[in-house]
């Protein structure tokens, strides 16, 4: 899905707030607001078509929300597109339980459009429900995949490191980051063309 102002999609409908062209996009408007989002799950089992651009998914708690803000911004210096729920307003109206279904759809919509995933590992991590569904949803469907990678902050100590993430990339600087991005934009064909001019907000401080 590639980058667009968010804010211009916040006042319309949430079934119409994706772009047109997106994966998924029918099976969405077809949705009802209280249903379930399986047949978006079953949609990204029987689609193979690759994306024309690159999409990292950036999974992470609230509380991490400014290194999770740097690794995007990481993320378009090196040619990606990114997704990063708090930059989505149409999440902002949906309170679970309620509208659990919704938010979860929302997620769904964007974990359908994107092709890799970083997740933000902290002492703050521990005990997400969203961070291990996300991180696994993207990844390719083989034990090691190189579509997943995690970052993982200087003081969570070796037991708070969740044995799944030795299945994708694991890195623990900005250098490693940029290494695993400029390797899989490589591998994916996508040409190396810096996104960073519409990056509209303030540029987060290293990580």
């Amino acid at each position: 899905m590639p980058n667009y102002d968010w804010t211009e999609y916040q006042n319309r409908p949430w079934l119409e707030r994706f772009p047109e062209g997106v994966r998924g996009l029918d099976v969405w408007r077809e949705l009802p607001l209280e249903g379930s989002p399986d047949s978006l799950i079953q949609e990204r089992g029987q689609t193979t078509a690759r994306l024309v651009q690159p999409c990292v998914f950036v999974s992470h708690r609230r509380a991490d929300l400014a290194q999770a803000m740097r690794i995007a911004y990481l993320a378009c210096q090196e040619g990606f597109d990114y997704w990063l729920d708090v930059l989505d307003p149409q999440l902002g109206p949906f309170a679970p339980p309620k509208s659990g279904a919704a938010i979860a759809a929302i997620i769904e919509m964007a974990l359908l459009n994107s092709t890799h995933v970083m997740a933000v590992m902290t002492r703050n991590t521990k005990g997400s429900q969203w961070v291990p569904y996300e991180y696994g949803r993207v990844k390719a469907p083989m034990p090691v995949t190189l579509q997943a990678a995690s970052w993982l902050d200087k003081s969570l100590a070796a037991p708070d490191i969740p044995e799944y993430l030795h299945l994708g990339a694991i890195t623990r600087s900005e250098a490693e980051i940029r290494t695993w991005l400029q390797a899989e934009r490589q591998r994916y064909g996508s040409p190396a063309r810096p996104l960073t001019l519409g990056w509209s907000r303030a540029i987060p401080g290293p990580l």
